[in-house]
């Protein structure tokens, strides 16, 4: 009995766990509540801004590039706070709890923009909400959310699982909010107090989303050399990360696949009111693009393994560019913006499905490579990408439409209408071009197995006490 009992505690078995379907279901959830914020973040905010509230688009988009630099700062500084943070809820689950209320109330915030006052206090109002929410609570909930997963389970083909999960539940939130927002608020009048209640709505199921991730997920990974890590100088886990070439490439990989998200989702608005004649047609572009990614994600398993995430990711990234490329043909026909918009969705499958998954390979390549593991750091440091990506391109998309003389009105100059059709199709295409660019240097998939062979013969991967 005794013998049975010492088995049950033993770290390594707890650690090689295979996580129920309940639990997948659990963790996905909380990515489901992140990205409702980040739909609202990543392109409703600024047609909010620009078409309901007539704040300048360069205006936006320069509060958009500081923001994104200080979001990008904020995750280090929230993986390097994590990594100190030890709390019987674990390390990541317990950020969830702790910003589950301030992550809906920021969220709110942002649509409360005094809708009378002078151009400066509304800017200085909208860096404060904007970063509040995005720079200070959604990255100390979504950064130690997304390092969660390796903390689940150190079997490989269940952390991919969990993860597929995750990317296949991921768009549903986005699909919600970018589909159901601009119908119903048309509905309630458009107006300031629309985008308030909708957002309030929002933010309340959110909230219960992230306390049902909290309570059906478990951490059960903790390896020593993870433990040795956090006590190493910051200048020496950096100095691991810009030793791993893998992290470098997914880094930017991440930073361009933000692009490509802020792109889609500043610009489809345009796009739909301004070539496609009805702003409603966004709704149905984004649900024509992401119920495609969500089917593929959820059936990736087995392709994964027989022909390896990296060149899923590839094959997916040449479709995308290539189906963006076709629109050029017909701009401005609703039915065939909705079938490019699926093959997109089928295209893109790959990527979102896999990159958490390539990221826990990196950290394993990096700690093999240098013996220093900085887990935390690989996740904190690739989401600097996404947000510098985030923030260049939003600033470039507000320069250049204002530049094209871009005025947010109902009936819209060509000059501008001509700039939104070229920025949501080009902007897309060399995002993607980019990626594949990036997935052609990236060779790990090929040497994984046999560095894995090696790091357990060497003790390397070894559970804490």
């Amino acid at each position: 009995m005794a013998t049975a009992k010492r088995s049950v505690q033993n770290p390594v078995d707890e650690a090689n766990v295979r996580t129920s379907i309940f639990e997948k279901v659990s963790y996905g959830m909380g990515d489901v509540a992140c990205n409702v914020v980040f739909a609202l973040t990543s392109g409703l905010v600024t047609y909010f801004y620009t078409n309901v509230m007539s704040v300048s688009a360069a205006m936006v988009g320069m509060i958009m590039l500081f923001s994104r630099i200080f979001d990008g700062l904020s995750d280090v500084a929230i993986g390097l706070i994590r990594d100190k943070v030890h709390s019987k809820h674990g390390r990541g689950r317990v950020w969830v709890l702790w910003m589950a209320i301030p992550y809906g109330v920021t969220a709110v915030a942002l649509f409360c923009l005094p809708a009378n006052a002078t151009a400066a206090v509304q800017a200085i109002y909208i860096f404060i909400t904007y970063n509040l929410c995005t720079t200070v609570v959604y990255t100390a909930l979504n950064l130690p959310y997304g390092a969660m997963a390796p903390l689940m389970t150190r079997n490989e083909q269940d952390l991919a699982k969990i993860n597929l999960f995750r990317m296949a539940m991921s768009p549903i939130g986005n699909m919600i909010v970018s589909a159901a927002t601009l119908p119903i608020i048309n509905r309630m009048g458009g107006d300031q107090a629309a985008w308030i209640k909708v957002t309030l709505i929002y933010s309340i199921v959110a909230i219960a989303l992230l306390l049902w991730c909290f309570f059906g997920t478990k951490e059960r990974v903790r390896t020593q050399a993870a433990q040795e890590a956090e006590k190493l100088p910051v200048g020496v886990r950096f100095g691991a990360l810009i030793h791993n070439k893998y992290f470098l490439l997914i880094l930017i990989s991440a930073l361009f696949l933000a692009v490509y998200q802020t792109v889609n989702g500043t610009c489809a608005t345009y796009y739909a009111q301004y070539i496609l004649g009805n702003n409603e047609y966004y709704s149905v572009l984004n649900l024509a693009e992401n119920i495609p990614q969500v089917i593929v994600i959820m059936i990736l398993a087995p392709f994964i393994k027989k022909f390896g995430k990296r060149n899923l990711v590839l094959w997916g990234a040449i479709l995308t560019a290539v189906a963006q490329l076709l629109l050029l043909f017909v701009p401005a026909n609703p039915t065939f913006a909705a079938v490019i918009a699926a093959i997109r969705g089928i295209g893109k499958a790959p990527l979102f499905g896999c990159i958490f998954t390539m990221m826990a390979d990196v950290v394993n390549y990096g700690h093999w490579k240098t013996g220093v593991r900085v887990q935390a750091l690989v996740f904190s440091a690739a989401t600097v990408g996404q947000k510098f990506g985030g923030g260049i391109a939003g600033a470039v998309i507000g320069w250049l439409m204002d530049a094209s003389g871009f005025t947010g009105l109902e009936q819209e100059i060509p000059s501008a209408v001509a700039m939104v059709e070229n920025l949501y199709i080009w902007g897309t295409v060399f995002a993607w071009a980019v990626i594949i660019l990036l997935m052609l240097a990236y060779k790990l998939d090929k040497q994984y197995d046999g560095m894995i062979a090696d790091m357990e013969q060497k003790d390397m991967l070894k559970q804490a006490e």
